[in-house]
């Protein structure tokens, strides 16, 4: 793509010529392309938790476990922030992405050798010898990583998600077979390793051909100051929050061992590989659409009330049906010699439902440019993250699964509130909104929960259904009864309708 391609690229997705209808349907067929396709990756997780929870034990994932809640930052720095920056600018030339490619480039090289070098320190860290091996097979894919991010943001910032989200779904099916067909072999936690390599490699490959355009060389006449510093600005948020929410994996495998992180870990990945199929992509239409509606305060507004809904409730409701029959849930997912998972995975599961309330605060401070005042919030977080944690670890494994509940149930409000305050946008509704999510959700669950314990002698496939019956009840009469929720559901329907009709 030559620069004026890129320019004219640009023009098409200007907010002066983009009018409401347009930019609606736009991005309710993006919504829609993510829905479909990432449900189809969920379902292709979940399948790798059901196999390789059979055939690897819980050193295996403590020791990877071990690796990615220290190397994973490497992640923030080969990005850098950039491709925020990228999806955010309101213009972006040509020369502008080459020059953002080649820094995304370096630092992802800069960082592979980073992680071969550290590799035997982190196995000492952790008295474990197998961790360095991991370290070092694992570093090449911030390399590759680097090579594809401006790729990838360029393809979103043009909501054009459904290639991305095709390609991360080629991704995870390839994954999902050399892993099991290795973990069968008996590769151990090498599997595992192995599924990282091929979930970076194929995105390598078909990411550059479907973007369709190579980077130039690097044009110091390029104007980068804004976008570096609303880059450097995100990706020091982004590492303070990632240290802050990987801080209990790493206590857990310092102070208990690979044994008892592996536990963990399992109750955290089962929950958060899911939803990290759908989050971060939710997050970055929400980014690429209100980043296009800077200059309009009340849609701006209603478009938050709606991702607000559209996350909270499918997320809060199926994360209900796993805090309501977690014992069945285990069995199934995992396999019954995984039961001791149980008071985690119901922890976790509420944790990451109020964690992801908090996402639309962040929407606020990206899409508004407001990245030195988004560090100020994460910094706050994470002292209120890691102090909940530390505390927490005094009371053994389970304290810190306890704290990975309070902190996010502090945070969400404050996350809305401060936001509002340093955009301009009154965000008080938002909160109402959430605590009626919360609300809502949380009185279906208990129904739900009620009646797995009436019926917990039962095979446990039957008690996850029966949770999930029981949910769709509690929701029905919820309907009936209070107005609220029939207007909720009402704005969703609209917005499914809106995405079946793309």
């Amino acid at each position: 793509m030559t620069g004026a391609d890129a320019e004219r690229t640009e023009h098409s997705l200007s907010p002066s010529l983009e009018g409401a209808g347009v930019l609606g349907k736009r991005a309710a067929k993006a919504a829609g392309q993510t829905v479909w396709t990432q449900g189809l990756r969920i379902l292709l997780q979940l399948g790798n938790v059901v196999v390789l929870a059979r055939l690897l034990d819980d050193r295996a994932y403590g020791v990877v476990g071990m690796v990615t809640a220290v190397v994973g930052v490497a992640t923030i720095f080969q990005d850098f922030g950039l491709s925020t920056a990228a999806i955010q600018g309101r213009t972006l030339s040509h020369g502008q992405r080459s020059n953002l490619w080649w820094l995304n480039t370096f630092a992802g090289l800069v960082l592979t050798g980073i992680g071969v070098a550290i590799s035997p320190l982190l196995a000492s860290f952790y008295h474990e010898s197998a961790v360095a091996g991991v370290c070092a097979a694992i570093a090449p894919t911030f390399l590759m990583a680097g090579m594809v991010n401006q790729y990838r943001a360029d393809l979103n910032r043009r909501l054009l998600v459904g290639r991305v989200l095709m390609v991360d779904l080629t991704a995870a099916a390839l994954a999902l077979a050399l892993g099991a067909l290795t973990a069968a072999w008996g590769w151990s936690y090498w599997a595992l390793v192995v599924q990282r390599i091929i979930a970076a490699l194929v995105p390598f490959i078909a990411l550059p051909i479907i973007a369709g355009w190579l980077p130039c060389g690097y044009d110091r006449r390029e104007p980068m100051r804004a976008l570096l510093g609303f880059g450097m600005q995100m990706a020091g948020t982004q590492m303070v929050s990632y240290l802050a929410s990987n801080l209990d994996s790493i206590l857990m495998g310092r102070l208990f061992g690979a044994g008892t992180l592996g536990l963990y870990n399992r109750a955290v990945q089962t929950l958060r590989t899911p939803l990290n199929q759908f989050r971060p992509q939710v997050s970055t239409l929400g980014l690429a659409v209100t980043a296009k509606l800077q200059d309009d305060d009340e849609r701006t507004l209603a478009y938050l009330r709606r991702g607000q809904l559209a996350l909270g409730y499918p997320v809060f409701l199926s994360l209900g049906i796993v805090v309501a029959a977690a014992p069945a849930v285990v069995s199934v997912v995992l396999g019954d010699h995984w039961l001791s998972v149980v008071p985690y995975m119901r922890l976790v599961a509420v944790g990451e439902g109020l964690t992801t309330l908090s996402m639309v605060g962040g929407w606020i401070y990206t899409s508004r440019a407001l990245g030195r005042a988004y560090l100020r919030y994460t910094m706050f977080s994470a002292v209120v993250r890691m102090t909940a944690i530390i505390i927490g670890a005094q009371f053994g494994a389970l304290g810190v699964a306890y704290a990975y509940v309070a902190s996010p149930l502090i945070l969400w409000p404050v996350s809305l509130l401060l936001s509002g305050r340093q955009s301009g946008l009154n965000t008080v509704p938002l909160v109402w909104n959430g605590l009626r999510i919360l609300a809502v959700c949380a009185a279906a669950t208990v129904t739900a929960w009620a009646l797995c314990t009436l019926a917990s002698d039962l095979p446990a496939i039957m008690v996850c259904l029966a949770a999930t019956v029981a949910m769709g009840l509690a929701m029905a009469l919820l309907w009936l009864v209070l107005p609220s929720v029939r207007v909720d559901m009402r704005e969703l329907s609209r917005m499914t309708r809106m995405m079946v009709k793309r």
